[in-house]
């Protein structure tokens, strides 16, 4: 790429991210708690900061996502017409089984105040919110913080609004801005890259029958970056989609850039082993629109997939 073209008006990240053949297994943005709030104005670059929010609102946020370990606050709209005059309040316990969203609806945001969203996260008192297993889909269209997301967020979003109706939503930064389209599938927190109206219809569906589509799938939000990629990799090797098919077990540092990871699959008793690396790639890549010079990325690859015998349960 020649430098005229990396003039931001010149090129979008996520089309080169899609033309280098970049490996997206284990960039999903990681957390275990996700607060959503939704917040039908404008949003800027920075959205929770730069937001109209009042100070003692925003004081509250963040002291939330300070007591509550691997918690992130994100905001949400719909272009619906607005039936119900109640902001919502999504929180969304991400894990491997049995996650599960609780969703608050308030006249106010000052009225937020009231709530203990570490009790409500933990899941031992929705306290009177409405609880569920999903799903809840989010598109990434926040435009300000970087244009791909507006450029392919936004017909993602219009697509599968009319698919799935209200459990779509617009949503501010969730990682990854070379990515857009992103999607989100919660309450599992399933990240999905360079979806496209096509794909993401297929990835709903799939979700909806609980399943992992392979297509596109960045990892899920409750895995560090390199136990995301060894599931995906397990996935493909063994061809498993159920989305609970795998029951993570350890990860061992092997290196500076090596891991060893294991995963139980209980229905085959069986035991999935995977070596994983991290390499810088032989591409250069710029991380958003706004990067003034291109880099190579880490990349995550598979060097070797063992399948193993569980172990007998009445083995000491």
């Amino acid at each position: 790429m020649t430098e005229s073209d990396a003039g931001q008006s010149r090129f979008f990240c996520s089309e080169l991210s899609r033309r280098a053949g970049e490996r997206v297994a284990g960039t999903a943005s990681t957390g275990a708690v996700w607060l959503l709030l939704e917040y039908p104005h404008g949003w800027g670059r920075h959205a929770f900061q730069e937001s109209a929010l009042p100070a003692e609102v925003k004081q509250f946020f963040k002291d939330a996502t300070a007591r509550i370990r691997h918690s992130r606050i994100l905001f949400v709209k719909t272009d619906r017409g607005r039936r119900d005059a109640r902001m919502n309040l999504f929180v969304i316990r991400c894990r491997e089984r049995s996650p599960f969203v609780v969703r608050l609806q308030v006249e106010k945001y000052f009225d937020l105040l009231r709530y203990d969203l570490a009790e409500i996260a933990s899941g031992r008192d929705p306290q009177g919110g409405e609880v569920g297993a999903g799903p809840l889909y989010l598109v990434c269209t926040h435009g300000r913080r970087d244009k791909c997301c507006a450029k392919f967020g936004m017909p993602l979003y219009n697509t599968l609004r009319e698919r799935a109706g209200e459990c779509v939503w617009q949503s501010s930064h969730v990682g990854g801005d070379r990515f857009a389209g992103n999607l989100v599938c919660f309450p599992h927190g399933l990240f999905y890259a360079h979806a496209t109206p096509e794909s993401a219809r297929r990835t709903v569906e799939a979700y909806n029958e609980g399943r992992i589509l392979a297509e596109g799938f960045r990892g899920r939000a409750c895995y560090s970056n390199q136990i995301q990629a060894a599931e995906a990799f397990v996935r493909e090797e063994a061809g498993l989609s159920g989305v609970e098919d795998l029951h993570f077990l350890s990860s061992h540092a092997e290196g500076a850039d090596a891991w060893r990871v294991r995963f139980e699959e209980r229905a085959a008793a069986r035991i999935h082993e995977a070596e994983v690396v991290r390499r810088a790639s032989d591409f250069r890549a710029f991380i958003t629109c706004h990067s003034a010079d291109p880099r190579p990325v880490p990349q995550f690859h598979l060097e070797a997939h063992h399948v193993l015998p569980a172990p007998d349960a009445n083995e000491v």
